[in-house]
């Protein structure tokens, strides 16, 4: 389970940090923690994009090495393969069984959980919406007015 707040950052300047909690919460319920965890948000200057990364290594996964799956608020999922290195990409793309950016937290667990259990993708598309998804989308957008 993750740290709230998360570690040094602050909360208020994470406003998509409910739906990491949301996700997190979902892959601890299936079994699947993920070994890492990286959260941001670009600055000023790009947009402040939003963005989220969970991992896991060749020890948490049943394939010939880590996977992970990121998240940007404009793109939505995608996941790479990955072999004993970090850096070892062996396939990538974008996840497109979630049919949404912000895709239900148990749907997302779905998918993370056969990609971390054999490499293989999901059976089916997923068009669920996260129920809290328009209250953080506010959010992101208040956190973007600029301030007086």
């Amino acid at each position: 389970m993750l740290l709230d707040p998360p570690g040094m950052l602050l909360v208020h300047l994470l406003p998509h940090w409910p739906y990491l909690q949301a996700v997190d919460a979902a892959l601890v319920g299936r079994g699947i923690p993920p070994g890492a965890v990286r959260i941001s948000r670009s600055g000023r200057e790009h947009g402040e994009l939003m963005t989220m990364r969970v991992y896991w290594d060749a020890s948490r996964t049943g394939g010939h090495g880590g996977a992970r799956l990121a998240w940007e608020e404009e793109t939505g999922w995608e996941y790479a393969l990955v072999g004993l290195a970090q850096d070892q990409v062996i396939l990538a793309g974008q996840i497109g069984a979630l049919h949404r950016i912000y895709a239900s937290s148990e749907d997302v667990a779905e998918v993370a959980e056969r990609k971390v259990r054999t490499w293989r993708r999901p059976a089916g598309d997923f068009h669920g919406e996260w129920e809290q998804a328009s209250r953080v989308r506010a959010a992101i957008k208040t956190f973007r007015q600029p301030s007086p």
